[in-house]
């Protein structure tokens, strides 16, 4: 008995393999695959080339010389002062400015011009303020 069900259970997944290849397209156990038929009308043989003696290859447009543009002068590189930082005195704060960028303009620290100016809040600076600059 034990046999028979060992032959069952190895039998019955060839058995499922089976009818699920039945089940595709284009094949068929009773005649042979289609690629092996002989009418022309089958998906492989249709898809061939009606002549055995292909066209010449298409051919390529020879290239058209492109004018190279003229190489123009650059202008001479002038170097550029270095930026000295400001004295102390005021600065109206401006759209866009940051205390940390007004601080390194005039190479003061932030601390310095926070107490200067009795600022409680460094992220409340309003357009139009003017802040005092301690010298450095």
């Amino acid at each position: 008995m034990e046999r028979y069900v060992l032959a069952l259970a190895l039998l019955l997944p060839l058995a499922v393999i089976l009818v699920a290849l039945a089940q595709l397209p284009g094949t068929s156990f009773a005649s042979p695959p289609s690629f092996i038929a002989a009418d022309s009308s089958s998906a492989i043989m249709g898809k061939r080339p009606a002549s055995s003696n292909p066209g010449p290859p298409p051919t390529l447009v020879p290239p058209t010389a492109t004018p190279r543009p003229t190489a123009t002068p650059l202008p001479e590189a002038k170097p550029e002062p270095t930026a000295t930082p400001l004295k102390g005195g005021t600065y109206t704060v401006q759209p866009g400015d940051e205390l940390k960028h007004i601080a390194a303009q005039y190479n003061v620290s932030i601390w310095k011009i926070i107490a200067a100016n009795d600022i409680p809040n460094p992220d409340s600076l309003r357009i139009g303020q003017v802040l005092r600059i301690p010298d450095s």
